[in-house]
């Protein structure tokens, strides 16, 4: 059976109790009095888009948490908080460095809905049935990005490609992919992704593409063509011999 969503309220509980007071949401807010807030908190009356962008701005509360639709415990409102407070540091970081930059017009037409299409790693360690992968995907103007699996990341904006580092939800184990800021235009863009076999040190080279539009599998197919041209797994023989050499000295 699957486990039930949290509500709004209840999210809003779990704030409240945690993270900041209710006088607090009320003073920021500009309320007369608690009576609004305990209403939220029972499910009385909608909490705005302009409420929950007042959680974000006065107490690093992120809007996110309240539009996803993958909040089922206490826990997983801590998980998104912090990794929201650590990606805001590393926003401010990175954007400081000459070669990613802050591009506002250009993270506004990635804001949104992407689906992601490509071949699934496959081989003889990997036991994956489906033809193709597809992979629901929400990119945010605070330059974070997730997927329907939990895995999250964050996009770096270059002048001519850009690249989105994602983490994987039940390891550490990072992704790279990249693409063409050019392409985005279209609401169809090509990818290169790499990434590591799980379990295994070996990397594979996916090509594929993001699209607005959510396509069957079969018209992903026609578009992407001949897996074995656009799938590239590391050799085993190659990383064997760097591997040597490293015995060597």
């Amino acid at each position: 059976m699957n486990q039930p969503l949290i509500s709004m309220a209840d999210k809003l509980n779990y704030i409240l109790e945690n993270y900041i007071s209710a006088s607090e949401v009320t003073r920021a807010f500009g309320f007369k009095s608690n009576t609004m807030v305990s209403k939220m908190r029972k499910g009385q009356t909608h909490i705005s888009t302009l409420h929950l962008e007042g959680l974000e701005k006065h107490f690093d509360i992120p809007t996110k948490l309240f539009e996803y639709n993958i909040i089922y415990n206490k826990k997983d409102i801590d998980i998104l908080i912090q990794e929201y407070k650590d990606q805001k540091i590393e926003n401010q970081e990175y954007l400081s460095h000459n070669f990613f930059k802050k591009n506002t017009k250009l993270i506004r037409k990635l804001k949104g809905r992407w689906y992601a299409y490509s071949y699934p790693n496959k081989s003889k360690n990997i036991n994956n049935s489906k033809e193709i992968q597809i992979i629901q995907t929400e990119i945010h103007d605070d330059y974070t990005i997730i997927d329907e699996n939990k895995n999250r990341g964050i996009v770096r904006i270059g002048q001519n490609q850009s690249l989105i580092l994602m983490k994987s939800y039940n390891n550490d184990n990072l992704t790279i992919i990249h693409f063409q800021n050019r392409q985005i235009l279209y609401n169809t863009f090509r990818f290169v992704i790499i990434s590591t076999q799980s379990g295994h040190e070996q990397e594979i080279i996916n090509f594929g593409f993001y699209s607005r539009t959510q396509y069957n599998p079969q018209a992903a197919k026609e578009i992407l063509g001949d897996s074995s041209k656009i799938q590239i797994k590391l050799d085993s023989d190659f990383n064997e011999r760097i591997i040597n050499k490293i015995l060597e000295v």
